[in-house]
């Protein structure tokens, strides 16, 4: 299998939507794969990005900034910072910090054959969210001038989330997510309590004004 098919193959299998400009990228573009989680309570980012061979060199240059051939924890903690600085995440219009998570470097070797994925994982925290119908914007704006964008969100873990929508721009810069919350056990509970309350005094005034006499 060609170097093409085998990325092509591994985010068809992590569930990316492929982008028609996928098979067009290799040599001189930087791919930039995300995938959203969403929770009840927070938002996941998975974000892997392979620089094709034409310009993997100007990517570890930018890695390696004291030029001894390896990425040190501190090089790639300062990489990692730029890339999610270049990111921006709202929840129902307001804005969410991202804090950094889990990453993982190739080595220099690796990237400048364009085999090499960068690997971050970012999160953010969800104010409290009552059940309804919610909206999540990734927009990543990280090198748009040499870059293909994918960005799909996964099946969430919590069945009380529904993904109702997904929209994208064409180049997948931004990426629109509408989803639905279920109301808890004891928000549905309470409700119809109040409900039956409400039934029982109307029915109770009618039976009084019933044995009224004449």
């Amino acid at each position: 299998m060609t170097r093409g098919g085998i990325v092509a193959a591994a985010l068809t299998a992590g569930g990316m939507f492929l982008s028609p400009r996928l098979d067009a990228h290799r040599l001189d573009e930087y791919l930039q794969a995300t995938r959203l989680s969403v929770a009840l309570d927070r938002i996941e980012l998975e974000i892997d990005l392979t620089p094709g061979v034409s310009i993997a060199e100007r990517i570890v240059t930018a890695i390696d900034t004291d030029r001894d051939g390896r990425f040190s924890p501190a090089e790639s903690d300062a990489y990692a910072g730029t890339v999610l600085n270049a990111l921006a995440l709202t929840a129902d219009g307001r804005a969410l910090p991202l804090n950094p998570g889990d990453q993982s470097f190739p080595d220099r070797g690796a990237m400048l054959e364009g085999v090499g994925t960068i690997r971050l994982r970012a999160s953010a925290m969800l104010p409290r969210t009552s059940g309804g119908r919610h909206t999540i914007e990734y927009r990543n704006g990280y090198q748009p001038e040499a870059s293909v964008y994918l960005a799909n969100t996964l099946v969430p873990g919590n069945r009380r989330i529904t993904i109702a929508a997904q929209d994208r721009d064409p180049l997948q810069h931004r990426l629109t997510v509408t989803y639905d919350i279920t109301y808890s056990r004891s928000r549905r509970t309470g409700a119809v309590a109040a409900s039956l309350a409400v039934v029982l005094i109307v029915m109770g005034r009618r039976k009084r004004a019933t044995a009224r006499p004449a």
